[in-house]
């Protein structure tokens, strides 16, 4: 099976199959780390992520308490390995940027930018603390074992249809308030939540596999736009460090320049692309998807 709901099994069945799935696909992952432990921490971030949008889509069916509890298990997981991404990528962003910008400018230029990222980069990853692999094993087959008392009030549409709903509106609140205060704060949220949309979009496919494919590409599409932003985001604030404050001013503030066009341009991108995404009420969405796994039962 996959990461998909199913019309020929209880929805109670499909949620829980769903949760082994992914732990499973974690645990196969930590035991592939000693090869390549950034892939594994990386494959465990995403399945914890997987795992908090099904969860948020039986929110009322499960239970406040059951769903507070195994979504803070899987926060958690994914924060013991969450170490400085924005550091991290800081490098990766500079060179997709320089690279967009090729034929413009000459980027010996911001060498002495590019050191400064590498060692703050390298830095980090220095001095960021070995995961503790075992007790991650242990937390996820604890994990594993939970998913049995993972039972749902109400089966059918009735028991995604109160998570689905309530996962729109916080997409679609988060995009207007983007919209009415564009920071990077609100767009990181926003971004959070059309993950969660994203996700949500891959579990329902089956209610109609064409229709909830795009939508999720969409939405992926969608993240990876804010993603970028994100980045460049950071990017930005990384001019303003100490460490940087010995390369030529000019220098920095050009790269400036081209961080702010860019984020202009992204934002233009999402904003249109988010606005036809949520651009139907949570009311009517909520009906027409009902009439989809009714049909799609049938």
């Amino acid at each position: 099976m996959s990461y998909r709901v199913s019309m020929q099994e209880p929805t109670e069945a499909s949620v829980q199959r769903i949760a082994i799935e992914q732990i499973e696909h974690a645990q196969a992952a930590l035991r592939g780390r000693e090869a390549d432990p950034v892939t594994a921490i990386h494959a465990l971030r995403q399945r914890c992520k997987k795992l908090r949008a099904l969860l948020r889509l039986v929110r009322p069916a499960l239970g406040e308490k059951r769903y507070r509890r195994e979504n803070r298990r899987f926060r958690d997981l994914a924060r013991r390995v969450a170490g400085n991404r924005d550091d991290q990528v800081l490098v990766e962003t500079f060179e997709r940027l320089m690279s967009l910008h090729e034929a413009e400018l000459d980027r010996r230029r911001y060498t002495a930018i590019r050191r400064k990222l590498v060692v703050r980069r390298d830095a980090t990853l220095a001095g960021a603390d070995t995961p503790d692999w075992e007790a991650l094993a242990s937390a996820l087959s604890e994990a594993r074992e939970a998913v049995a008392d993972w039972t749902l009030a109400s089966q059918g549409y009735a028991a995604v249809s109160g998570g689905w709903a309530a996962s729109y509106v916080q997409a679609r609140d988060a995009l207007g308030e983007a919209r009415r205060r564009p920071s990077t704060a609100t767009l990181h949220e926003w971004r959070k939540r059309v993950k969660y949309h994203r996700h949500q979009c891959e579990l329902l496919r089956p209610l109609w596999p064409a229709a909830f494919k795009m939508r999720a590409q969409q939405a992926h599409q969608l993240s990876d736009l804010l993603g970028e932003d994100h980045d460049l985001a950071m990017l930005a604030i990384a001019l303003d460090a100490e460490d940087m404050q010995r390369v030529d001013s000019a220098r920095r503030e050009a790269l400036r320049g081209l961080v702010e066009r860019r984020r202009e341009a992204l934002q233009g991108k999402a904003e249109a692309l988010g606005r036809r995404l949520f651009a139907e009420s949570p009311k009517a969405l909520n009906k027409r998807v009902a009439r989809y796994w009714k049909i799609a039962r049938a």
